[in-house]
C-alpha cells in the first residue's frame, strides 16, 4: 500500500479503531478489510450465491491502492457497531415549535452518529410575526439558527468528527438581511456554513435594478420590498468580507432534480387532509382509503393512474379551508397549488397553477368535468340508492324499521297532483320488494285522517345501518358517497322527489331547488351531483332560524325554533344533464322540468365548470398527505383540481452517500507522456457504483425517516478527487481552455459510465422504489439510484490518497511543517519534485524559497513552461474558478462543492464578478473565500452604500483617537500547557508566547463540566489584554487569591487541589511563564513556582510539554495541530493532521 508517512498519521489519528483508553485496536490494512468486508456482504441480500469473497478482495484492493475512497464516515463506521456511514443529511424546519424542536432533536441524534445536517429555514415566520396560538411574536430564522449552533456545539460526532451544518434561506424571506450579515462576527453561529437561496426572479431584479417582494411565508403575503441590487450588493461585500453567505440557485438545483414528484428543492410541502374526496376509477375515495395504495385518478373523464405509493403522508401541517361561493370548499396546506381560470372566451379558457394562499376573492378556480365519465361501479344499485333517498328526504330511521311517508295532495312531495306522488310509491314499493321482507308484508299502509302513506321495512333498516346511519341520524354519511354511479342517480332522485321543486321559466331562468337545514348534507349532494357532470350552487341561510308559533300536538299552539334554511340550486345546462341522467320519478316534476327545458329556443345557458372563491380561512393543524399523478400531475379534491405533491424542502431525510475517484490513478505512461486511461477509470466507475449502491443497505440510519427516503431514491454522490494532479501529470495548465474542455470530456465519461453501472444494477436488484415519481420513468431509463454523480469535499480521504484536494487546484507547490524538535520540514509535492529532478533545476534551498514565497512566480530559475502549468490557488484568476466548476456542472448530478479562492488584496468587484459570472454560466451555487478576510472584525453592514460608508469614516475617526489597540496575535508562538486540577475537575491552561512577552492564554475544561464558559471569557479578556500592552505582573496580582466554593469545599478531601480556583490556577501558570521567560536560553528549565504540588523537572508529557507552534485564528491555522489550513470545496481543512469542517 503506498501511504505517505502523512496519510498513516492521519488514519491513526482519525479512523482507525481504538479501545476504550484510546489505544489503536487495528492496522490500516485491517480498517480496509473491515471495510471491504461489510460492504461486499450486502450483496447476498440480492444475490444468494454471489462470490463475496471475490468482491470483498475487489473492494479493498480498489481503496488500498488508493483508487477509489468513499467518505469518511464509512471508512470509520463500516462493520463497526455505529454502522452509520453518510456524510450528511437533510432535515426539514417546519413553522412550529413542535418541528422546530424535532429538528434540533434529530440534528443531534445525527451529529452523535458522525453526519452533519443541512436545513432550509425558508419556512419560519419572520421576527416580530404574531403567533396566533400563543399570542405572542415570533423570533426569526436566525433566532432558531443560533439554537441549532448551540445544539450542535454541545455534540461530539462518534469522538471523531464533530457536527456541521448547512443553512439556507430564501432571498425573498422578510428575515434576509438579518440572514445575510448574522456571520460577520466570526464567532457567532460557527457551526454552519450559510447560503442564500436566490432565484430567478431575483437575478432579472438585480440586472434591471428593480425592487423585489418580500413574502412572508406563512402568510404567502407580501410584507415588504427591497432594492435587488442594493441586497445583491449585500451578499457580495459581506462574503468579501468573510467568505460567507455563499449563493445557491435554487431554479436551476429543481431544474436538474431527478424525483420531482417526492420534492422541489427548497420548497415547501403542498398536501391536502385525509378526509379529503377524490374522485377515482371505483369510484369517489377519501385520501385516508387510499394511503400506500395506488389507484386511476379521473380527471375530466380521463384516467390516470397513480404512482405505486397512492397517497403518503407529509407531516402535521398548518391547515387553510378555501371556500367558493357556489359552496364547493377544500381543506389544503396555503402553499398548495389550485387551477385558477385567468381568462376565457367561448370556447377557450386559460388556467394557470396558484397557491392557495394567493387566491383572492372572486378567482374563479376550475371544477372536474365528469360529464363523459359513464360511471363507475360500487355497492348498491340505483333502486337501493332510491329507497335511501327517501329515507333520508322524508322517511324515519328507528332502531327496529325503517319507515318512508308520502303525503298526498301535494303536501310533502313537492306541489304535485296525486299522479306524481302514486308513482313515486310504485317504484319504491317495487325497489323494496326486491330487499328481504316478511311474507306479511303489505307494502304502502294509509294513516287516515292525515292523507299519509307509509312503509315500514326492517331490510331498509339494514341497508340504512349499513351506510352508516343509525337510529336519528339520517343523512349523507361518507360510506353513501362511495357507492356505486346507479345508486347515486337512485338516491338524488329520491331525495329529490320529496323535497326539491321546479322553478322559474325560460325567460326568467329554470332551475332545480333542493331546500334542506342540514348544510352539510347539501354540502355531500352537491359533491355527488358534480361526479355525475352537474354543476350546482348552495345559498347558505336563504331562509334564517327564528321562532315561529306551530301546531303542539295537542290541540294548541306553540312557539318552536326553526332551524336556518339553505338551498340547493341547478341551473344553466346542467338542467339537460339533471333530466338526462337522474330525472324526477314523480311524473309531475318531471313534466314540469321537461316542459321548461323543451321551451329554451337556443337551448340553455351552457355553463363552466367553476367556482368563485368566497373567502381563505385559517383552520388549524392536521396531518396532511399527498399523492403523485404522472402524465397530468393534478387530481380532483373535493370536486376542485389540484396539483399533486412533489414540494419537500430539501427532500427532507435525505442522506449523502459519497465516495471519489483518485484521478491521478487513472493515467497511464505512453512514449514517456501521460495520458488517461479511460480502462481503468471505466472499470473503476463501475466498481465504485457497486460500492456505493451497497453502502445505501449497509447504513445504520440515525432515523427511521432517513432510512425511508434514503431508500426510495437510493441516491449516490460519485466524484473526484486528484484533478490537479491529473492535470500536472498530463502537462495542462489548470487555468486554460485546454483544461477547462478536457474537464468537460472527462466528467462527461465519468457521468455516462456512472449511469451504465447504475443501469447494470437495476437489471439486477431492481429500480429505486421512488423511480415511478422520476423523471426517468417517462424517458424509459431504468436505474438503480436517482443521482450517481456528485463533487464533493475530499479534504480527508484525498490526504490519505496522497492527491489533491477534489477538482481544486493546488492550494501550494511546496509548504513547510513545523515538527516536535524545533526544525522545519519542507515538504514539495512529488509532481513537482520530479519534474525539477528530471529537468535539473531542484535544490533544497530553492524548494524552501518556494515554501517561503508560495508561488513559481517570479523565480528566474524555474522553467517558463514549468511555471505555466505548476499554478497554485492564488495564482489563477478567480474566472478559471468558475469555468472550471461550470464545465464539471454540466455533468454532474447533484452540486459540485468548491471553493473560489482569491488573493488578499482582491476587491468587492472581483467577488461581484465571480458571483455574476456563476449565475450566467449556469451554476447552482458558488462559494468564495478571500485570503486573511477572517483575521479582522467585521463591520455592520448596511443596505444603503452610503451608510456603509459612513461606518467605515467612523471606525477609522476612532482608531485615531489613540485608543489601546491590541498587537496581531503572532503567527508563531512558544509557551507551556499545564493540567491543574480544581474543584470542577482537570483545567488545562496554555500560556504561550513570542519575542515581545506572553501574548495568550487558553483554558480547556475536562470532561467533569464546569463553567468552561466563563475560563474562556477569563482566557480571552487577559490575552487582549496581554497584546494590548498590559504588564502581566498586574494581571497576575488581580487574579492570584480569587477564591471559588466548589474549589475549596474539596480541598481539604483532595490533596492534588493546590489551587483556589480557576483564577488563581490562570495566575500561577502565567507567573511561571514570567519566570521561564527570563531564562537565558528559553529552554525549559526547573521552576520554582509550584502548581500542583512539586518544584520537579516536568519531564511528564501528560503533565507539561512545550514546543513551536503555528496555531493562530482558525482562519489561518488549525485548531489541532497548528499547521496552515486550506479552503477547499466549501470546507476548511488541514493537510498536516487531517482535520477538517465544513460549518
Amino acid at each position: 500500500m503506498n501511504l505517505t508517512e502523512n496519510s498513516k498519521k492521519v488514519l491513526e489519528r482519525r479512523y482507525l479503531a481504538k479501545d476504550e483508553n484510546g489505544r489503536v485496536v487495528e492496522t490500516v490494512e485491517e480498517l480496509f478489510e473491515r471495510v471491504a468486508k461489510s460492504i461486499s456482504e450486502i450483496d447476498k441480500k440480492y444475490d444468494s450465491n454471489a462470490n463475496i469473497e471475490e468482491l470483498k478482495n475487489k473492494f479493498y484492493d480498489m481503496m488500498t491502492n488508493l483508487d477509489f475512497l468513499p467518505n469518511s464516515p464509512t471508512l470509520m463506521n463500516a462493520g463497526r457497531p455505529l454502522g452509520q456511514l453518510s456524510a450528511c443529511f437533510v432535515l426539514p424546519v417546519g413553522d412550529s415549535m413542535e418541528e422546530i424542536f424535532d429538528a434540533v432533536k434529530y440534528a443531534a441524534i445525527i451529529h452523535k452518529s458522525g453526519g452533519g445536517t443541512g436545513f432550509s429555514f425558508s419556512r419560519l415566520r419572520p421576527k416580530g410575526a404574531t403567533v396566533k396560538s400563543t399570542g405572542g411574536v415570533a423570533s426569526g430564522p436566525v433566532s432558531f439558527m443560533k439554537v441549532f449552533n448551540s445544539a450542535t456545539e454541545a455534540v461530539k460526532q462518534g469522538g471523531t468528527r464533530r457536527g456541521a451544518n448547512m443553512g439556507i434561506l430564501r432571498i425573498d424571506h422578510p428575515d434576509i438581511l438579518e440572514f445575510i450579515q448574522c456571520k460577520q462576527d466570526n464567532n457567532e453561529i460557527t457551526n454552519f456554513n450559510i447560503s442564500v437561496g436566490i432565484t430567478e426572479d431575483f437575478m432579472k431584479a438585480v440586472e434591471s435594478g428593480e425592487d423585489y417582494e418580500l413574502v412572508d411565508p406563512h402568510t404567502k403575503k407580501v410584507v415588504n420590498k427591497l432594492n435587488a441590487r442594493e441586497v445583491f450588493e449585500l451578499i457580495v461585500e459581506m462574503a468579501w468580507k468573510n467568505g460567507e453567505p455563499g449563493i445557491v440557485f435554487l431554479d436551476r438545483i429543481n431544474e436538474k432534480n431527478p424525483t420531482p414528484a417526492i420534492g422541489e428543492i427548497e420548497s415547501t410541502n403542498p398536501c391536502v387532509t385525509g378526509d379529503t374526496w377524490v374522485m377515482t376509477t371505483e369510484g369517489p375515495k377519501q385520501v385516508n382509503d387510499l394511503i400506500g395504495k395506488p389507484f386511476e385518478a379521473v380527471i375530466n373523464g380521463r384516467f390516470y393512474r397513480t404512482t405505486n405509493e397512492g397517497f403518503f403522508k407529509t407531516g402535521h401541517k398548518h391547515i387553510v379551508l378555501v371556500e367558493t361561493i357556489e359552496g364547493y370548499s377544500i381543506r389544503l396546506t396555503d402553499d398548495h397549488k389550485i387551477l385558477k381560470a385567468v381568462d376565457s372566451s367561448l370556447n377557450e379558457m386559460k388556467t394557470e397553477w396558484v397557491s392557495a394562499i394567493e387566491l383572492k376573492p372572486g378567482d374563479k378556480i376550475i371544477l372536474n368535468n365528469n360529464r363523459n365519465l359513464i360511471g363507475w361501479s360500487g355497492e348498491l344499485d340505483e333502486g337501493d340508492g332510491y329507497l335511501l333517498g327517501l329515507l333520508v328526504g322524508d322517511g324515519v330511521l328507528k332502531r327496529d324499521t325503517a319507515i318512508l311517508s308520502v303525503w298526498k295532495e301535494g303536501k310533502a312531495v313537492g306541489d304535485v297532483n296525486n299522479c306524481g306522488v302514486d308513482n313515486v310509491m310504485q317504484y319504491a314499493l317495487d325497489c323494496a320488494m326486491r330487499l328481504p321482507h316478511r311474507r306479511d308484508f303489505a307494502g304502502w299502509m294509509e294513516i287516515k285522517g292525515r292523507n299519509e302513506y307509509r312503509l315500514k321495512l326492517a331490510s331498509l333498516r339494514d341497508l340504512a345501518l349499513k351506510m352508516g346511519m343509525h337510529n336519528g341520524f339520517k343523512t349523507v354519511t361518507p360510506e353513501l358517497e362511495k357507492m356505486s354511479s346507479d345508486a347515486y342517480i337512485g338516491f338524488i332522485r329520491g331525495l329529490f322527489d320529496c323535497d326539491a321543486s321546479v322553478q322559474g321559466s325560460p325567460e326568467k331562468g329554470a332551475s332545480i331547488r333542493l331546500a334542506q337545514s342540514d348544510l352539510d348534507l347539501l354540502k355531500a349532494v352537491q359533491r355527488m351531483l358534480l361526479r355525475l357532470g352537474i354543476v350546482s350552487k348552495i345559498y347558505v341561510n336563504r331562509r334564517k332560524a327564528s321562532m315561529k308559533l306551530m301546531p303542539d300536538g295537542k290541540g294548541g299552539l306553540k312557539e318552536y325554533k326553526i332551524k336556518p334554511q339553505h338551498e340547493l340550486c341547478i341551473s344553466g345546462d346542467n338542467i339537460e344533464i339533471y333530466a338526462k341522467r337522474i330525472g324526477f320519478q314523480d311524473l309531475k316534476k318531471m313534466h314540469r322540468l321537461i316542459t321548461l327545458l323543451s321551451s329554451y329556443k337556443k337551448g340553455s345557458h351552457q355553463e363552466r365548470f367553476v367556482a368563485r372563491v368566497l373567502d381563505i380561512k385559517e383552520s388549524g393543524f392536521e396531518d396532511v398527505y399527498d399523492v403523485q399523478v404522472p402524465g397530468i400531475n393534478s387530481f380532483d379534491a373535493n370536486g376542485i383540481i389540484i396539483h399533486n405533491c412533489g414540494e419537500q424542502p430539501l427532500l427532507p431525510y435525505e442522506s449523502c452517500n459519497l465516495g471519489s475517484i483518485n484521478l491521478k490513478n487513472m493515467l497511464k505512461e505512453e512514449n514517456g507522456k501521460y495520458e488517461v486511461d479511460y480502462e481503468k477509470l471505466r472499470d473503476t466507475v463501475h466498481n465504485a457504483v457497486h460500492f456505493l449502491d451497497n453502502v445505501i443497505d449497509a447504513n445504520k440510519y440515525p432515523l427511521p425517516q432517513i432510512d425511508e427516503m434514503t431508500k426510495g431514491t437510493r441516491k449516490i454522490g460519485l466524484g473526484v478527487m486528484g484533478f490537479a494532479d491529473m492535470l500536472l501529470m498530463l502537462n495542462i495548465p489548470y487555468n486554460s481552455e485546454e483544461a477547462v474542455e478536457f474537464a468537460d470530456k472527462l466528467m462527461k465519461f465519468i457521468d455516462e459510465e456512472s449511469k451504465k453501472a447504475s443501469m447494470e444494477l437495476a437489471k439486477k436488484r431492481g429500480v429505486f422504489k421512488y423511480y415511478d415519481k422520476s423523471i426517468y420513468k417517462n424517458k424509459n431509463i431504468k436505474l438503480r439510484n436517482a443521482t450517481t454523480t456528485t463533487i464533493a469535499p475530499t479534504g480527508t480521504i484525498s490526504i490519505i490518497a496522497g492527491t489533491s484536494s477534489g477538482i481544486e487546484p493546488l492550494f501550494a507547490i511546496a509548504m513547510t511543517r513545523n515538527v516536535m524538535d524545533n526544525t522545519q520540514l519542507v515538504e514539495v509535492n512529488p509532481i513537482f519534485k520530479e519534474v525539477a529532478l528530471k529537468r535539473g533545476f531542484y535544490s533544497d534551498e530553492l524548494m524552501k524559497k518556494i515554501a517561503e514565497q508560495g508561488t513559481l512566480k517570479g523565480i528566474d530559475s524555474i522553467p517558463d513552461d514549468v511555471k505555466k502549468v505548476f499554478v497554485t490557488a492564488h495564482d489563477i484568476d478567480p474566472v478559471w474558478h468558475i469555468r472550471m466548476q461550470a464545465a464539471f456542472q454540466k455533468h454532474v448530478d447533484n452540486a459540485v462543492s468548491k471553493t473560489v479562492n482569491f488573493r488578499h488584496d482582491a476587491t468587492v468587484d472581483d467577488v461581484r464578478e465571480v458571483y455574476e459570472l456563476a449565475y450566467r454560466l449556469g451554476l447552482k451555487g458558488v462559494t468564495i473565500y478571500r485570503d486573511g478576510s477572517r483575521d479582522s472584525q467585521v463591520l455592520n453592514l448596511g443596505i444603503k452604500k452610503d451608510k456603509k460608508e459612513d461606518v467605515k469614516e467612523d471606525i477609522k475617526g476612532n482608531a485615531e483617537e489613540n485608543q489601546i489597540v491590541p498587537r496581531p496575535r503572532p503567527p508563531v508562538t512558544k509557551g507551556i500547557t499545564e493540567k491543574v486540577r480544581i474543584g470542577c475537575g482537570n483545567l488545562y491552561i496554555t500560556v504561550n508566547y513570542d519575542d515581545k512577552g506572553i501574548c495568550e492564554v487558553f483554558t480547556n475544561l475536562g470532561r467533569a463540566g464546569g463553567c468552561p464558559s466563563q475560563s474562556e471569557a477569563t482566557s480571552r479578556l487577559i490575552s487582549i489584554a496581554l497584546r494590548s500592552g498590559l504588564d502581566a505582573k498586574s494581571i497576575v496580582e488581580q487574579l492570584k487569591g480569587i477564591r471559588c466554593h466548589s474549589t475549596l469545599r474539596q480541598m481539604a478531601n483532595n490533596k492534588e487541589i493546590k489551587v483556589l480556583s480557576c483564577p488563581d490556577a490562570i495566575a500561577k501558570v502565567i507567573e511561571k511563564v514570567m519566570k521561564l521567560k527570563v531564562e537565558e536560553n528559553e529552554n525549559f528549565a526547573p521552576i520554582d513556582v509550584p502548581i500542583n504540588g512539586s518544584s520537579d523537572k516536568y519531564d511528564d508529557e501528560e503533565e507539561l510539554y512545550a514546543a513551536f507552534t503555528d496555531d493562530s485564528h482558525e482562519d489561518h491555522f488549525c485548531p489541532e495541530c497548528g499547521s496552515e489550513i486550506e479552503h477547499e470545496g466549501g470546507c476548511v481543512v488541514c493537510k498536516n493532521c487531517g482535520y477538517s469542517k465544513c460549518g
